[in-house]
């Protein structure tokens, strides 16, 4: 799933990364932003306070009301974002106001929410609000020969450093989100740079596993992946040799395993002349029969094997009862029966034999359950053990004996027609007979490809 990819999960790490140091760098240019804007509007107001101090300071001196009412006046006029001006004396009387009404009146000094700061001139800053505004006033003293005669008290709105603090905000994090994008796509492309290599590997390392490797891997970079894909290509020739090496030394042994099954199968024949290759033969007609099946190549390779030694157990059986020219009495029938458990029992003591035990034990076993050795009957016998019952009776049938003539073929397969349902499984004794029906060089021609 791409969302549990490595080059997701990178760029997720880094994404959240970036937003972080992002967040708390924006938060740290807002703040700083926020202080600069006040500390310029605290110059402004402190530089704008102490002007008109300074003027009004000759006009109190000089009784001359129209020079201070003049200069409050004008500086209101040319500062829109001025609340008011005032002069004050010392008794606390308004000698100039911007609203003339006020003039010649007590000024009351509103309480400040917030003092701002106070410079070393005695500048007073302070913040109030009122009804919803906010305003920075700035009282400065007048003085006359190191002596206060009053006060100059200047309120600016705060509306314009809320609006200036917008602005900046604004494009504080316009800004942010800009550097956001860019990061994540950078992020995204940066973790692809990195995380493909890897993908490569792992693709390669999956082919490898699965047997299907295309060849070495490009190496692209000169780092440490670079460094590992080089040695990822030098294990995977190992590796492809050593498979190679692998895949022929058990084509060998798989070669010298049948040939050690077909000569065992020909020396249990061999004791017979008249039931000579008869397990080669068996071995043809069950293969014969698979393939009607559809069976896969390695189940067809199996059958094989299971019927080359369907007989194995007879090898305990003594000369005299086996090579009997006539009918066996009660207990050579029984010593005789016995074979198919003598054979699963010499195929258990070798793990790769033991997968062909259940065919040889239960070839014998009948569809309706009356057959050895434990009576087994429908689909509780193995598939490779009916497929066999119907070769080794069509081949017996057809094989002459000491007591008796080979049956030609078509009477054997008219004895399988009048089995099936009780001794044979009655579809696959249809898909036989069907199967013999084919051109007679098919099974011959199999039959030497399986004594090759």
């Amino acid at each position: 799933m791409p969302f549990l990819s490595i080059r997701f999960k990178l760029s997720l790490i880094t994404f959240l990364l970036v937003t972080a140091v992002i967040a708390a760098s924006s938060l740290a240019v807002i703040g700083i932003m926020d202080r600069f804007l006040l500390g310029e509007m605290v110059k402004r107001g402190t530089s704008l306070s102490r002007g008109a101090a300074n003027t009004a300071g000759f006009g109190l001196l000089a009784r001359d009301r129209l020079v201070v009412d003049n200069l409050v006046s004008k500086l209101k006029e040319r500062q829109p974002d001025i609340f008011y001006v005032a002069a004050v004396d010392h008794a606390g009387i308004i000698t100039a106001h911007s609203d003339l009404k006020k003039s010649g009146g007590r000024y009351e000094q509103k309480m400040p929410e917030k003092v701002i700061s106070r410079d070393e001139d005695g500048t007073l800053i302070t913040q109030w609000s009122r009804g919803g505004v906010t305003a920075y006033e700035f009282i400065t003293p007048i003085r006359f020969a190191a002596k206060q005669i009053g006060s100059l008290h200047l309120a600016i709105d705060g509306a314009s450093l809320v609006q200036a603090r917008a602005d900046a905000r604004r494009k504080v994090m316009f800004a942010s989100a800009l550097i956001l994008v860019i990061a994540v796509l950078a992020s995204y492309y940066l973790a692809g740079f990195f995380t493909i290599p890897i993908k490569k590997l792992h693709e390669g390392v999956s082919q490898l596993r699965s047997g299907n490797y295309q060849g070495m891997l490009t190496v692209r970079l000169h780092d440490e992946l670079g460094d590992l894909t080089n040695n990822f290509n030098q294990m995977a020739r190992v590796i492809a040799h050593q498979q190679e090496k692998l895949e022929e030394y058990a084509r060998g042994l798989e070669e010298s395993y049948l040939a050690t099954v077909k000569i065992l199968a020909t020396s249990i024949d061999a004791r017979d002349d008249y039931t000579l290759r008869h397990s080669t033969r068996v071995a043809a007609l069950s293969v014969m029969l698979g393939q009607q099946l559809g069976l896969e190549h390695e189940a067809l390779r199996d059958l094989e094997v299971a019927a080359l030694v369907h007989d194995l157990g007879k090898i305990r059986i003594p000369d005299k009862v086996l090579k009997k020219a006539g009918p066996l009495n009660e207990e050579e029938s029984t010593m005789v029966r016995l074979h198919t458990r003598h054979g699963a029992e010499i195929l258990s003591h070798s793990r790769a034999l033991q997968r062909f035990v259940p065919a040889v034990l239960h070839h014998h076993e009948w569809f309706n359950g009356q057959g050895y050795p434990e009576g087994l009957k429908g689909e509780e016998i193995p598939l490779f053990a009916q497929i066999i019952a119907i070769a080794d009776a069509y081949d017996a049938m057809t094989t002459s004996r000491p007591y008796r003539s080979g049956l030609p073929s078509s009477i054997a397969v008219n004895e399988i027609l009048r089995y099936s349902g009780s001794q044979f499984e009655p579809t696959l004794a249809s898909l036989f007979v069907k199967s013999l029906g084919q051109p007679s060089h098919a099974i011959p021609q199999l039959m030497l490809r399986l004594s090759a």
